[in-house]
Order: C-alpha cells, then structure tokens, then sequence
C-alpha cells in the first residue's frame, strides 16, 4: 500500500478520492484505538470480524467495548463483540460475495461469490462494503462505493505503487523449541485449534 507520510502517495490518492489532500499522519493502530474507546475519546466503534481473544489486551479490549458510547458490529455468527453491541449488521461470508485478497507478495487477487442468490432458499447478507457505504451514507460521507464493482474500479485507478513502503514491524520470535527423541512440537494457531469462532456450526 501507499504510506501516509509519502508525499506523492498521498498527492496521488486524493486525486482518485476527489479530495484536495489527505493527512500526512498515520491513523490509530488497534491498542490505539482500544485506549481512545476506553478513556471516551471515541465516542462510537464499528467492528467487523473481529475475536477479542485475538488480541495482544483482551481484557482491555472488553473494557474499551463496555465502555465506548455506540458500538456497531459486523458479523458472521455471535461472539463477544456482537453481545456488547448497540447494532449488529450481518454480512455475507467469503462464499457468498465477491471480493479481492491480497496475498502476502501484495498480489490481488479477485474472486467472484460461489454461491449465488438464485442458487439460495433465503436473501443473502449483504457485504462489508455494502454495509460500510450505507453507514458512511448515514453520516453524510459518501464514498460512491455502492457495491464490489465500484471498489474494484478505484482499486484500478489507484494502481500499483512503486515508491517508498512503511517500515516494516520488528518483532523478537520466540527461541524454537528443540524436542527430544520420541516427542514432535505442534505449531498452529489458536483460531484452528482451540476456542476460535470459526470453529462453531
């Protein structure tokens, strides 16, 4: 992606966007946005997708939730966010909307829905985009992103980039254990293996 503090990034981006800059400062990362709902410098929230058990607090997180003013939720099934939450929007799963990836060489990749709404006995959940542009409707912003094909057209007009990137996070990985003879060590994530949302149903 383009990098905030690029000023050709961001010269080039309010150009598609239609606006006449953007600022030169990164947003707020997740814990940033956690402490600003807990201390009421946010007074609403809008999350989609996301286990609190996933993150670094998740005990902060819960607080931060039960204390924020307004809380929307997008959501596949119920979790810990949806309960605390004032509206909760379903959204349609991967299978059923279409949508981009991108992979870890920062390819996109496209894909269409696998399930069609002719192909269902109930009407669809609409997509995270859909739900987003109605919001942002709502509050008078209006991102002129009213379904996949519209998001897909600006993703072309902003093309590729090629300067500068962020820098990239540094992180200390924990020592390797070693087993001893007879033993193996099982490497996985939490959300495979234990508790995690998408393993219900």
């Amino acid at each position: 992606g383009r990098p905030a503090t690029d000023p050709r990034a961001r010269e080039e981006t309010a150009a598609v966007w239609g606006v006449r800059e953007l600022p030169h400062a990164y947003g707020r990362d997740t814990g940033q946005i956690v402490e600003a709902a807990a201390t009421g410098e946010l007074g609403a929230l809008v999350v989609a997708g996301v286990e609190l058990a996933d993150l670094p607090d998740p005990a902060g997180a819960r607080a931060a939730l039960d204390a924020v003013g307004f809380l929307v939720s997008l959501e596949l099934r119920p979790s810990e966010v949806t309960d605390r939450a004032d509206v909760v929007f379903p959204v349609a799963a991967v299978a059923e909307k279409p949508g981009t990836f991108l992979n870890w060489e920062g390819r996109a990749r496209l894909f269409e829905a696998a399930l069609k709404p002719e192909q269902m006995t109930r009407r669809l959940a609409p997509s995270d985009a859909r739900v987003l542009h109605m919001l942002a409707d709502a509050l008078d912003v209006h991102f002129a992103l009213p379904d996949h094909r519209a998001v897909r057209s600006e993703l072309d007009r902003l093309g590729g980039w090629d300067g500068s990137r962020a820098t990239a996070p540094r992180e200390s990985a924990r020592p390797v254990p070693r087993p001893g003879d007879g033993e193996a060590v099982l490497a996985g994530h939490r959300l495979l293996l234990d508790q995690g949302l998408l393993q219900q149903g």
